[in-house]
C-alpha cells in the first residue's frame, strides 16, 4: 500500500481561496508556489481548476465586461474588412449561408426567364460580396431583400455594402421580397429602365 505523499501545501485551503475567486496568479503569490505545483496537484486531483466558461462568469462579475474605444472597434473593423477582401472564402455570411434560392427570388428569376433578359449572373461573387443578381458586363447589382433587411443593423451592413459596389462601379437596385411577391412586373419594367 503506498503512504499517501506528504505535500508543501495546504491544498485544501488553496482549492478554497481558488473556489471564493482568488487566481492562479494570485495564489501563487500567496502561497508562494510556482505554476508546476499546481499543474502536479491537478494531476494527482488535489486541485480542480475552473472550467473556461466558469471562469469567464467570474472574470465578468469582478471587472464587467471590456469596452473598447470607438477608435479601436473602429480599428478591427477595417482590418477585419482588409481581411475579407483578401480571403473571400472567409466571409462569415457565405460560410453559413445556405445558397438556397429564396421563394422571391425564384419568382424574379422566372420573371427575368420569361421577359427574355439575359446577361444575368445569379449569386455573382464580387469581392467579399455575393450580389443576387448580377448583369456582370453592365456592372448592375439588383437584390432581393427579405424583411431582415429592414432591421438598423442589417441596413448599415447594406449600406456598406453598396457603398463599396459603387466604388467599384456598379449600379446597385434593392425590391423588397414583398414588391417582387406580389408585382414582379413592375420590378422587371424598373430594371430595364437600367438595362
Amino acid at each position: 500500500m503506498r503512504k499517501k505523499r506528504k505535500t508543501k501545501y495546504d491544498w485544501a485551503k488553496v482549492q478554497e481561496e481558488y473556489d471564493a475567486g482568488l487566481s492562479w496568479r494570485g495564489i501563487q503569490e500567496k502561497f508562494g508556489m510556482v505554476t508546476s505545483a499546481i499543474s502536479k496537484a491537478m494531476k494527482r486531483g488535489d486541485f480542480v481548476p475552473r472550467t473556461k466558461s466558469e471562469g469567464l462568469r467570474l472574470h465578468f462579475e469582478k471587472n464587467g465586461p471590456c469596452s473598447q474605444t470607438k477608435e479601436t472597434r473602429e480599428k478591427i473593423s477595417v482590418a477585419r474588412l482588409k481581411y475579407l477582401e483578401n480571403n473571400p472564402d472567409k466571409v462569415p455570411y457565405l460560410i453559413n449561408h445556405s445558397s438556397k434560392e429564396s421563394y422571391p427570388e425564384r419568382i424574379f428569376r422566372k420573371a427575368l426567364q420569361s421577359s427574355g433578359i439575359t446577361g444575368w449572373v445569379q449569386e455573382y461573387q464580387s469581392g467579399i460580396y455575393r450580389y443576387d443578381f448580377a448583369f456582370p458586363d453592365l456592372k448592375i447589382d439588383v437584390e432581393i431583400d427579405g424583411s431582415t433587411h429592414t432591421s438598423k443593423k442589417v441596413q448599415r451592413i447594406d449600406e456598406r455594402r453598396d457603398s463599396w459596389s459603387k466604388k467599384n462601379g456598379w449600379v446597385v437596385i434593392r425590391f423588397p421580397a414583398k414588391r417582387v411577391k406580389e408585382d414582379v412586373v413592375s420590378c422587371i419594367n424598373e430594371l430595364k429602365t437600367y438595362l
